[in-house]
């Protein structure tokens, strides 16, 4: 559901991210920006909005249905042939918990049944029908590592361990103060990067570019019609997957969102 790697086979790699949707991760309608000097300082300060911690989403946990209502795998085999596995997973179940948890479950009429876990720096995967089941540290690679950025456009507070921020700027964007920042993973040399486009208001990314380790912008995600879920807490309700050429490559629904439910760590715990 969730995309950062550009080129594995479905049975080998590519399918850690089958429910990834890290590709829903996710391709925007492009916006309109209206930008003038005072909005535009210089990088790495960020006198309007302050740290990026002052724009995190704090919350115990999470849980919502995804929907995949656009596929198209031409586009999105332009932006990495694994693209066109994971989001051919349609029906979708995300769930977050604090610290850094996430589980993501689905079920494709191909592919079967499959699960994705991750807990802190490990990530378990498993695809029954296939015959694959793995668990992985990802401590040495904080490039594989996702969060609920990638699947709904929410900085956390235990994203920023392996991630670090550099402010850009900020945009007026269809009336509503955006604040620009280059996100990197932390201790990891020349790789992958995101470029986002924060609400100030809602802390919610409305936009998300992922850049390859040559920066070449390889897609683009909009997370668009933001709902507040419970107070202070923002979610979208449509996630948009452009290519680098504009091409829409996908669409997701966000619905059923419910947060500070009390989900159990049962969930959350890796199998044997």
């Amino acid at each position: 559901m969730q995309g950062r790697h550009t080129s594995q086979k479905y049975r080998g790699a590519g399918v850690r991210r089958l429910l990834g949707l890290s590709a829903l991760t996710t391709a925007l309608i492009p916006m309109a920006a209206i930008r003038t000097a005072a909005d535009d300082p210089k990088p790495g300060r960020a006198p309007e909005v302050g740290d990026i911690q002052t724009l995190v989403t704090k919350l115990d946990d999470l849980q919502a249905a995804l929907k995949v209502t656009r596929y198209e795998p031409l586009e999105l085999e332009k932006i990495g042939p694994d693209f066109k596995t994971t989001y051919s997973v349609r029906n979708l179940n995300l769930q977050f918990k604090q610290p850094d948890k996430l589980r993501l479950e689905g079920h494709s009429a191909t592919r079967g049944s499959a699960l994705m876990i991750l807990n802190g720096t490990v990530r378990y995967y498993s695809v029954p029908k296939f015959h694959l089941k793995k668990s992985e540290d990802l401590a040495n690679a904080p490039g594989k590592r996702q969060s609920l950025l990638e699947y709904g456009g929410l900085i956390v507070p235990d994203t920023l361990r392996f991630m670090q921020a550099q402010f850009l700027k900020t945009e007026a964007l269809n009336g509503e103060k955006k604040a620009v920042y280059d996100l990197t993973y932390q201790g990891a040399g020349a790789g992958s990067h995101y470029r986002v486009w924060i609400d100030t208001r809602t802390h919610l990314t409305t936009r998300r570019e992922w850049y390859d380790s040559t920066n070449k912008l390889r897609a683009v995600f909009a997370y668009l019609d933001p709902r507040e879920v419970t107070p202070g807490v923002w979610m979208p309700g449509r996630l948009e997957i452009k290519n680098a050429e504009g091409a829409v490559a996908a669409e997701v629904t966000f619905s059923d969102a419910k947060a500070n439910q009390k989900l159990p760590d049962s969930l959350f715990e890796i199998m044997p």
